[in-house]
């Protein structure tokens, strides 16, 4: 954005003035030149020329109107120069590394303009996009916002930009953040940087068809814009209209076959519609432009993954995390890998570095709680649990988690709690209603048993599993002994023996149940999992002020009984 009307204005009225006045003004040689410089001006130094000669006219000494159109013309000149400077930062795909102190230099001409004149409408924008960059002053970017609203005038445009930028600035209030976009297309209905702020915010919104429009608008006015085609191929695949959202992005690498993102987005399109080769080509030509970008070479190790190449998968990550050794997504699925292998040591040292860098993260903390739940570490687990649930209560994950991390060590009301909240969370989840259900028909804690509700529950679940899980039935047997309904007990508790279990140990255990049913004797059950040897070291949400320990490996947990629930679903 180059304001350059004012410095044109100027130059008119100077040439006016220059054919109108004489050489007899002792600053009138410095102001003709300055005029011819400005004309003549292409780059920085050149404006530099053009205000140092303005300066010298004005100490020679010029006539009221010379001394006027001089200073007029330096004013210009800042304007333009800052105008150069902002088109520097803003005009690249790849931020130039010294934009800071760009900024600083165009903020110092932009607060000389401003002293000068402070009814420049176009200072105060370029100042509201300068300062609303990262590390600039929010509240001085929202208030030279206001001010380029104010004096906008009739530059539609110009009042626009100053909408979107305040509307940027208001990322606590959608409401309103909404309203600025609405009145900046309503100023300017053509213009694709507006109309792709719109349609992002849709986006993001998951407004679909709302964001297409912007975005089809924005796109009609730059075709060959690769970005906008980016965008629009975004709302197809989050819409799930995976052919859609492909041939954009065919568009998109029409008009730029080096356009890596566009790649990239191809081939997450390509990769959920199955066609894992043509996903590998797409990647392997976006990692080959771009291959300090680590977010291809991610997607490329999931679809490796995903097809069984661990190999692969894991050279690709270790290639990312080489590099960058606390790469999010890189660690994550490292971590997700680690523990499909069993191997939970690994697993949970790449989740506990992605909860150190995201420790507001409840999702993320309940999963390292998952990890050492499935590690047969249920206290180091709860502790997770807790954590996380602190942070969101309503975190089924975890809530679910704790519940049986709390069974597995005897603690039958804490987990009776859980559940019964795990259950207001999600009621049709079977496994809930199952684990509900077991406790209150076969806890040792007479308090905490409910026979009529544990038949209720099991039987939900039952249905959900189309009466094809054996645990859930012989779950529903339980409630029938607890409540002394022995032949409902022994006819359910056959069922299960005779849809059997997936390992000898849980098939001996139904065959148990019945036994006992078959001698009217309800089944009680406690479980007491051993602890694993944990991994040694603190949690960095948890533990803040305990230096961390060096990891040891999981220790696989001894020979024992394995426990059916809650860890066979």
């Amino acid at each position: 954005m180059r304001p350059g009307m004012l410095g044109l204005v100027v130059l008119v009225l100077a040439l006016a003035l220059q054919a109108a006045v004489g050489a007899d003004q002792p600053g009138q040689a410095d102001l003709d030149a300055a005029i011819d410089a400005k004309l003549a001006a292409n780059d920085l130094d050149d404006f530099n020329g053009v205000l140092d000669l303005c300066r010298s006219a004005l100490d020679k000494g010029l006539d009221d109107e010379g001394r006027k159109f001089a200073a007029d013309l330096y004013t210009g000149t800042l304007m333009d120069r800052a105008g150069m400077v902002v088109d520097a930062i803003f005009g690249r795909n790849v931020p130039d590394a010294q934009w800071p102190r760009m900024r600083q230099f165009a903020m110092r001409d932009l607060d000389e303009a401003l002293d000068r004149d402070p009814a420049l409408g176009a200072a105060w924008l370029m100042v509201a996009r300068l300062q609303a960059l990262p590390g600039g002053d929010r509240r001085r970017a929202e208030a030279a916002a206001e001010k380029a609203i104010e004096l906008g005038g009739d530059d539609k445009l110009q009042v626009a930009q100053a909408h979107v930028i305040r509307g940027n600035l208001r990322d606590d209030d959608p409401a309103a953040r909404g309203v600025d976009y609405d009145r900046a297309v309503e100023l300017a209905p053509r213009d694709k940087d507006v109309r792709r702020t719109r349609g992002l915010f849709h986006l993001l919104n998951d407004d679909f068809d709302e964001a297409r429009a912007d975005l089809e608008v924005a796109i009609a006015e730059a075709p060959d814009d690769v970005s906008l085609l980016e965008a629009l191929g975004m709302a197809y695949m989050m819409e799930n209209r995976l052919d859609e959202a492909q041939q954009t992005f065919d568009r998109a690498i029409k008009a730029d076959p080096d356009a890596a993102g566009a790649l990239l987005q191809r081939a997450r399109v390509l990769a959920l519609k199955g066609e894992r080769p043509r996903a590998i080509a797409d990647l392997d030509k976006a990692i080959e432009i771009d291959p300090d970008d680590a977010i291809p070479l991610v997607l490329r190790a999931r679809i490796h993954q995903q097809a069984g190449d661990t190999e692969r998968a894991l050279a690709d990550l270790e290639s990312v995390l080489g590099r960058r050794p606390d790469h999010p997504a890189a660690l994550e699925l490292r971590g997700l890998m680690a523990a499909e292998k069993g191997d939970y040591a690994a697993a949970i040292r790449d989740f506990r570095k992605l909860v150190a860098q995201h420790s507001d993260d409840a999702l993320l903390v309940g999963q390292l709680g998952m990890l050492y739940l499935a590690a047969k570490q249920p206290r180091e687990a709860i502790r997770r649990f807790t954590r996380a649930l602190e942070l969101d209560d309503r975190q089924f994950l975890a809530r679910r988690g704790r519940s049986d991390a709390l069974i597995s060590i005897g603690d039958h009301e804490a987990a009776l709690a859980d559940l019964e909240k795990a259950l207001e969370l999600e009621p049709d989840s079977e496994g809930v209603l199952n684990n509900l259900a077991w406790l209150l028909a076969t806890s040792p804690d007479e308090s905490l048993r409910d026979g009529r509700r544990a038949i209720e529950l099991a039987t939900q679940a039952c249905e959900k599993t189309e009466w094809k899980q054996a645990h859930i039935i012989s779950t529903l047997a339980a409630g029938h002994a607890e409540s002394g309904d022995f032949g409902k007990a022994r006819e359910y508790s056959r069922k299960a023996v005779e849809v059997g279990g997936e390992s000898d140990e849980v098939k001996e255990q139904l065959r148990s149940e019945l036994a006992s049913y078959e001698a009217e004797k309800p089944w009680r059950e406690r479980q007491e999992v051993a602890e694993a040897t944990p991994d040694g070291g603190g949690d960095p949400v948890l533990e803040a002020v305990r230096e961390e320990e060096e990891d040891a490996p999981v220790e696989k947990p001894m020979a024992e009984k394995k426990p059916r629930r809650p860890f066979d679903e």
